[in-house]
């Protein structure tokens, strides 16, 4: 096959793709765009994954900052901090973050009068701790050895952060369903709050020693693309009572 066909070829495949996927204004997306855009946050997840184990394995910036921020941990420990941590590891934790989301799952599923919610939360928490199990005991990256004093790390291996990578999903997915739901007004509020929490869920794992930062980096960013995936899902295929507007203070009574 000649190069012209050959480049020619690509151009057709590449048109294609991109007509499957770009969306034109006031246009409803298709099945395909949504496959596309799902597609490319999985593909960009596990090579962001992939290019942290390298760069830990033969060197690089993860390799380059997780040993000095281990060390400036082991040298900062302060009591405050030490408490605050151990309170989040706990609601990090397999019997915590159950309890939170039974919480805000049972609420969301009340104020909608659906089991929707429940649905999309129980399937967010199925693949992601079904991803944690299975790239720890593929990857196999050993823990840092701990805080003195502190509570001992976990026996399991450390890349990624289950806390952190179930927080981000679990969260993520909560924080979205609230808003779509009803709550749009204090989308901002809620996505602050969540984003707080995640991000010190995340901090606190570094803070007593059980994990790397790389762990946690790569944790975030897997639930992150994770809980995104199941809010396209929900929002392109879930149907959703519309909310009832209230009336103008202009409008005249029928």
């Amino acid at each position: 096959m000649s190069r012209h066909r050959r480049c020619t070829r690509l151009a057709t495949t590449m048109e294609v793709m991109r007509s499957s996927w770009y969306f034109r204004q006031g246009q409803r997306p298709r099945g395909t765009q949504i496959l596309w855009i799902i597609f490319g946050l999985v593909v960009a997840m596990f090579y962001f994954t992939r290019r942290v184990l390298v760069s830990l394995h033969v060197g690089g910036w993860a390799k380059d900052l997780d040993e000095p921020a281990y060390r400036w941990v082991l040298e900062h420990q302060v009591p405050a901090w030490q408490s605050l941590a151990d309170l989040l590891y706990f609601w990090g934790s397999t019997p915590g973050m159950t309890l939170i989301m039974l919480v805000l799952t049972g609420l969301l599923c009340w104020f909608t009068r659906s089991v929707w919610p429940l649905a999309a939360v129980a399937f967010t928490a199925l693949v992601s701790v079904l991803l944690t199990v299975l790239l720890k005991a593929n990857l196999r990256v050993p823990r840092p050895q701990g805080i003195p004093g502190g509570p001992a790390p976990p026996e399991s291996f450390s890349f990624p952060s289950g806390h952190t990578l179930n927080a981000m999903a679990l969260i993520g997915i909560a924080s979205y369903l609230a808003i779509v739901y009803g709550l749009r007004r204090y989308a901002y509020l809620i996505a602050t709050l969540a984003g707080l929490f995640i991000l010190a869920m995340g901090a606190s794992r570094i803070y007593l020693g059980h994990h790397w930062v790389s762990d946690v980096v790569v944790g975030l960013l897997i639930g992150a693309a994770w809980a995104a995936v199941v809010a396209i899902l929900h929002f392109y295929f879930v149907p959703r009572r519309p909310v009832a507007s209230r009336p103008s203070r202009g409008s005249a009574n029928p």
